[in-house]
């Protein structure tokens, strides 16, 4: 079973804008691995449970956009907004289309970590 996770990384890993931001930092998964030292990362993962039951299928997401400075952390958030919102697509022989949603910034809670701007992400298909 696909959750979207290929297409939330189609279509980001597509967006140069994002890339400018983040060069190849991009990870399906909870974690940013840590083989990688980049400040400026996006990490996306599901966040609902699959219901069955629904007629149309549908799958929430985040996308967590870090980067050492709030300004920076907010850029790629409407990075990844601006690819994902209100646009479709289609991967897998599946039909997708998603709306997103832009949360607050989280400061960092040491010197070593850094800021955080959540982005959920509503994927349906048919």
């Amino acid at each position: 079973m696909t959750y979207g996770g290929d297409y939330l990384y189609s279509v980001l890993s597509a967006s140069t804008e994002l890339l400018a931001y983040i060069g190849t930092s991009l990870y399906n998964g909870t974690m940013v691995p840590t083989t990688d030292d980049s400040t400026e990362t996006v990490n996306f993962y599901r966040v609902g449970a699959f219901d069955g039951g629904q007629e149309w299928f549908r799958q929430d997401w985040s996308a967590d956009c870090r980067a050492k400075d709030e300004k920076t952390s907010r850029a790629i958030a409407w990075e990844v907004f601006r690819a994902l919102n209100r646009k479709s697509g289609t991967i897998g022989g599946f039909d997708y289309f998603g709306v997103g949603s832009v949360g607050q910034t989280i400061p960092p809670i040491n010197a070593e970590d850094v800021y955080n701007t959540p982005v959920t992400i509503i994927l349906r298909r048919r």
